[in-house]
């Protein structure tokens, strides 16, 4: 544990990052796309699969993701909408007999759906009519022991998810919730997603860092035992992997948990807790387990976040002297909040552009109201899950918990009504965006030159 603490304080793993990013995208990478290329016979086949996501209604089809017990290949599964698809949840068993595709190809922007669905393990698609499938009590036994404990975490989120709608609260902000504190996206409101996406507050509503550390801190209160430290942060590394576990375990997430595990880790040797190094390594230790994650905007998006957080925060934070922010704490946790926010945007606004053409010139003034109303929103609704012994505190909360969603969606809104609010129609090329994080990288270097912490 001590060597491990002293190698991420002392050896700049970044250089090394880069080398074995290379080395295992290049090498191990193709091979495990091979995997996900199958093909699959040209006529009807008979899978056994169980269901393992929440499914999503749509207009015509009912939307789930399927994984086989035999072969544990993971396929998109269409069903015929109709009153016995409509029941179809999370955990069931299926007997389908239908054709299987590869995943169609398509493309938006720079968006490749084909390798998408090949970042997120999917091999296969396939459309079902009513007489094509019917419910099966199957047996998980082929299934793997990892598998078989996320499929247990995803049916308890399913349980916490029945209790949300219990609640009494509205559409759209049972919508937010769901997505907000449980990674569940399939009940946001089509016209609410493009709100946070015009206005740059896209990123509260995937769970990320903020989510994990607001969830470290509450577990620290109860078990940070300074008599006990080893044991007390073996608890909290648990508990932060429970909630992994219990949301998904999407990239974002298991970066966050990663990167916390070590941060707990460092505090017991008294090292440097976060630094460029300790993400460095969460993202060659995640490289190993899933190489195609290199190519999924998710885990793109998340890490450069943070490493620009990393980067650009301490030079931000100098802008206004110490003794100035410690004379007056509201100046300083407003400038903490304005520097994230900006070497946030640094890191993931070129990926963005790129991605989806667009650039939010409000970014800013978003973020100064979906972090503090959003941190307030998930203290809320972890009360109110720890609260169900007692229905009217509960009450109270719920309530409380719905106009903190009202208010920060009406905010939004406005925002999004403002002149100029999202430039549209950017268009990036590859060489164009390598360009301009190679700006940004000598910007950071020349800013690092003249910084006195560097002198």
């Amino acid at each position: 544990m001590s060597r491990l603490s002293s190698f991420l304080s002392r050896t700049p793993v970044l250089p090394l990052a880069l080398c074995l990013v290379a080395a295992i995208v290049f090498v191990v990478g193709p091979r495990l796309k091979q995997r996900f290329d199958i093909n699959w016979p040209k006529e009807r086949i008979t899978i056994k699969a169980v269901v393992v996501s929440e499914p999503v209604v749509k207009e015509k089809v009912i939307v789930v993701d399927l994984l086989t017990t035999q072969g544990r290949h993971k396929i998109k599964g269409r069903l015929a909408r109709n009153p016995y698809s409509e029941k179809v949840k999370l955990g069931d068993g299926l007997q389908i007999s239908t054709y299987i595709n590869k995943v169609h190809a398509w493309q938006q922007g720079h968006f490749d759906y084909q390798r998408y669905m090949a970042c997120h393990g999917f091999s296969g698609e396939l459309y079902a009519r009513q007489g094509d499938w019917q419910q099966q009590q199957l047996s998980l036994a082929n299934l793997s022991r990892l598998e078989r404990i996320r499929l247990r975490f995803l049916l308890w989120r399913h349980r916490l998810l029945d209790h949300y709608r219990q609640w009494g609260v509205t559409d759209k902000a049972y919508g937010v919730v769901a997505a907000m504190t449980l990674g569940e996206k399939s009940k946001l409101d089509t016209t609410l997603k493009e709100t946070y996406s015009l206005v740059g507050a896209s990123h509260i509503l995937a769970l990320s860092g903020l989510h994990l550390m607001i969830i470290y801190t509450v577990v620290t209160l109860f078990v940070g035992w300074r008599r006990f430290r080893i044991a007390s942060q073996v608890l909290i590394v648990l508990s932060i992997w429970a909630f992994a576990f219990l949301v998904g375990l999407s990239p974002s997430v298991v970066r966050a948990a990663f990167m916390i595990s070590i941060y707990a880790l460092l505090s017991l040797g008294h090292r440097e807790r976060m630094s460029v190094n300790t993400l460095a390594f969460t993202a060659i230790v995640m490289l190993l387990v899933n190489p195609l994650s290199l190519y999924d905007m998710g885990f793109q998006l998340s890490f450069m976040a943070v490493l620009a957080i990393q980067l650009f925060c301490p030079i931000l934070e100098r802008i206004i002297p110490l003794h100035i922010q410690m004379e007056h704490r509201w100046l300083k946790a407003l400038w903490g909040l304005t520097s994230v926010s900006l070497a946030a945007q640094i890191g993931t606004a070129p990926l963005i552009a790129y991605y989806f053409g667009r650039f939010a010139t409000y970014f800013l003034l978003s973020n100064f109201v979906v972090i503090p109303l959003a941190t307030l929103l998930l203290y809320l609704a972890l009360l109110s899950i720890c609260t169900f012994w007692w229905s009217g505190l509960q009450s109270l909360l719920v309530v409380a918990l719905s106009y903190i969603v009202i208010l920060m969606n009406h905010l939004l809104e406005g925002i999004a009504h403002l002149p100029g609010c999202s430039i549209e129609g950017i268009h990036l090329s590859i060489l164009q965006l390598a360009c301009i994080y190679l700006l940004i990288g000598s910007g950071y270097v020349l800013l690092s030159l003249r910084s006195p912490r560097f002198r």
